[in-house]
C-alpha cells in the first residue's frame, strides 16, 4: 500500500527531491535532506486526504432526523462484521448516492436524497456496499486521486481505478455487501429506485468507484448490477 501511495503522488514527491537536493550545492546537508523532505510530502499528502475531499464535496455532519435514517443500519452491520464505524456526513443534493471517503480514517458521505427515500433494507443494502470496500481498500486510492486531481496524471489515474477495482469493481462491492447483509433483494430494491433518479454529485466525479454509483465513465450499468442480484 505505501508503496502504491508513493507512486499516487510521485510528482510532488520528485518535485520535493529536486528543489532540496539542488540546496545541495549551497549547503550539503541538503543533498541527505533530499529524500526525507519527499517523503513528507508524501505522508503530508495521504494525512490531508480524506479532509481536502470532504470539504471539496462541501459535506456537514447529519443532523439528527437524518442520523435516525441511517445511524442505526450502520452501527448493527459494523458490529456484525467487526469493521470499525465510519464517520456520517452528508451532502445537500436530490442526487441519490453515497460514497466511501477513507484516508486516515473513514468517513460515509450520503447524500440527501439518498435518505429520503430508501427504506430501511434499501438503506442496509447500499451502506453493506459501501462497507465491503474497506477492507479492499478501494475507496482509499480513490480518495488520494480525488484529494489532489492537479498533481495526477492519467497515468496514475489509470493505476489507482485499476487498484480500486476497475470498471466492474463496482459489482465486486454489491456482492461484498450482500455477503454482510445476507439480503440481496434489499441492495437490488435500492438499485432499481437509484436507476430512476440523478446520481452524479456536484464535484463528485473524481471519487470514481468510491460511490454507490460511480460518474458515467466508470460506470456499469445498473441494469446489470440487478441482473447480477438477481441470479443470487
Amino acid at each position: 500500500m505505501a508503496a502504491r501511495i508513493l507512486v499516487i503522488f510521485a510528482i510532488p514527491a520528485l518535485a520535493t527531491l529536486i528543489v532540496v537536493g539542488a540546496l545541495g550545492f549551497v549547503w550539503w546537508p541538503f543533498f541527505v535532506l533530499a529524500p526525507l523532505a519527499a517523503a513528507l510530502v508524501v505522508v503530508w499528502f495521504w494525512w490531508r486526504a480524506e479532509d481536502a475531499v470532504l470539504r471539496m464535496l462541501d459535506s456537514r455532519p447529519l443532523g439528527q432526523v437524518e442520523q435516525a435514517r441511517i445511524a442505526n443500519v450502520l452501527e448493527r452491520l459494523c458490529l456484525s462484521s467487526g469493521i470499525d464505524e465510519p464517520e456520517l456526513r452528508a451532502i445537500d443534493t436530490d442526487a441519490m448516492n453515497l460514497a466511501l471517503v477513507s484516508g486516515r480514517d473513514h468517513a460515509l458521505v450520503v447524500t440527501t436524497g439518498l435518505l429520503g427515500v430508501l427504506g430501511p433494507m434499501e438503506m442496509e443494502g447500499v451502506v453493506a456496499h459501501a462497507l465491503s470496500k474497506i477492507e479492499s481498500g478501494a475507496s482509499e486510492y480513490e480518495t488520494l486521486i480525488a484529494s489532489a486531481p492537479w498533481a495526477i496524471t492519467p497515468f496514475q489515474r489509470r493505476m489507482a481505478h485499476g487498484w480500486a477495482g476497475g470498471d466492474d469493481g463496482v459489482i465486486r462491492f454489491d456482492l461484498g455487501g450482500v455477503e454482510l447483509t445476507r439480503y440481496p433483494p434489499g441492495l437490488r430494491a435500492a438499485l432499481e429506485r437509484i436507476g430512476e433518479a440523478p446520481t452524479d454529485v456536484d464535484r463528485g466525479e473524481p471519487l470514481g468507484n468510491a460511490w454507490l454509483v460511480p460518474p458515467v465513465a466508470e460506470r456499469t450499468p445498473i441494469e446489470q448490477r440487478i441482473r447480477v442480484l438477481w441470479e443470487l
